[in-house]
């Protein structure tokens, strides 16, 4: 028997996944992170180790700047979530956000 064969578009289409790749988008934010002074190396070390984190700066006395980077809106709440809840974080801030559409093939 010969198995049938689908045009990218068209299936995507038809599932509604469509629009999501028209609209594929690319979240971007910045957190400066409080944590336990005693264990920032070791929180700083956990943030960095999470998926789309970047540990850009520690001061040594708790105060972390964060970036996260992640493929859409309820991922990033996800992201930050994790952050917050990573053992030894005192609060998280955000300092900024920016979503950018992703060009085909990126």
């Amino acid at each position: 028997m010969r198995e049938a064969t689908f045009d990218r578009g068209r299936r995507s289409l038809l599932t509604g996944r469509l629009a999501e790749i028209r609209h594929a988008e690319i979240h971007v934010v910045s957190l400066v992170v409080y944590a336990d002074p005693s264990r920032v190396s070791e929180i700083s070390d956990a943030i960095g180790r999470l998926p789309g984190a970047e540990v850009h700066a520690n001061d040594g006395r708790g105060k972390l700047v964060v970036v996260l980077e992640t493929a859409g809106d309820a991922d990033m709440a996800a992201a930050i979530d994790r952050v917050d809840r990573t053992a030894g974080v005192i609060c998280t801030a955000l300092v900024y956000q920016q979503t950018e559409p992703l060009s085909p093939g990126e």
